[in-house]
Order: C-alpha cells, then structure tokens, then sequence
C-alpha cells in the first residue's frame, strides 16, 4: 500500500471517528476478541490508561480487556494513532532494535549483529538499511525538510517530516503548494530521500 493509500484511509478514519463520537449509544463490540490479539488489547489499554501495567492486565480475561477499553471509539482512536505513526515511523538504530531485528531474522553470524551501533560508520548504516529493504521490513520514500538540513542529518533532526511521499513528483508537487500558501520560496526547502518502515 502506497503512502498516499494510507494517507486517505487515515482521512476516513478520522471522520469515521467524528462520526462514531457523536453516537450516544457506542457499546463496546465483542467482534474485536476475532480482530485483536489478547496482547493487542492489552496495548490498547495501556495506551488508553495510565494507571495500568502489564502484569495487572494479564490476570484479566479478554472480556475484561474489552471492559476496561470501552467503546469503539477508543479503539478506533487507537487505530488511528498507529496508522499516524506507520506513515511516519523511520527505522531507529538503538542497539535493541537491531538485536532483535537480527534475531527475527536468525542471521545472528552477521557482522552487524555482533558491533556495537555506536560504532558503525556510514557503511555499517548504508548495509543494515540495505537487509531492512531486502527482507521487506523498509521503503525508500521522500521527506521535505528546510534547506538547512543535510543528507547526513536527515535522520538526527529533532523534529522529523510528519509525512513522507511514495515519489520525488509528490514531494515536489506538495512543495510547490506550501509555497503558494506561505510565500516562501522553494530553495527555503529540500527534499532527501529516507528509509521508512512498511
């Protein structure tokens, strides 16, 4: 699914919410015990509640999970906020991640698996990048960033791109409108290729 596939699906989303909010009478449905695993729900609650931990949760049945979430809406609410953070989400080199990712993959005899993170040079980055694409657990997209930031910072910025683009036309096209909106000009803006989870 395209970016801009995802982008729609999360408009309606959006409004589906609105739509389901408004609803005096929004029970929770048992249906969600066949689309959502237990540890699903379990996240689900702890996102919804900050007074919750883990190991409280897992004494409860599923239909108390679904108790505890409520309504559609909350579970909708939580939908979104994933599809808001897949649209997003760029690969992050901790060396937990990469431990696991090595690890899901049983390729434990791979060099990068036994370096430390804070070690690898641009080579180590470029070829971990490169089996992340390979094993389809990345896509190469398209940010816009301000003319300032550069290739070799794109991933350091504090603040990364809210949306990414499935081609360098897209990203164009969406530069040229945030210049007629804001009459800015288009070298106050460049746009860097980024690897983004699927």
């Amino acid at each position: 699914m395209t970016i801009k596939e995802r982008k729609q699906i999360l408009y309606f989303l959006e409004g589906f919410m609105a739509n389901i909010e408004s609803q005096k009478d929004n029970n929770i449905s048992s249906k969600f015990l066949n689309l959502f695993s237990r540890k699903e729900l379990i996240e689900i609650v702890l996102w919804l509640f900050t007074n919750y931990n883990k190991s409280m949760l897992t004494e409860k049945t599923d239909i108390e999970l679904l108790e505890l979430i409520g309504d559609d809406a909350n579970v909708l609410s939580y939908v979104i906020e994933q599809w808001k953070n897949n649209i997003s989400a760029v690969p992050k080199l901790s060396q937990e991640d990469v431990n696991n990712f090595f690890d899901e993959i049983q390729l434990n005899i791979h060099y990068l698996r036994h370096k430390p993170v804070e070690q690898w040079d641009d080579y180590d980055v470029s070829n971990y990048y490169s089996i992340l694409f390979k094993r389809g657990k990345t896509q190469r997209v398209f940010a816009i960033f301000t003319s300032d930031v550069k290739d070799e910072e794109k991933y350091a910025v504090t603040t990364q791109p809210s949306f990414f683009f499935d081609s360098k036309e897209e990203a164009e096209q969406e530069v040229e409108r945030i210049c007629n909106e804001t009459k800015q000009g288009a070298s106050d803006f460049v746009i860097h290729t980024l690897w983004k989870i699927s």
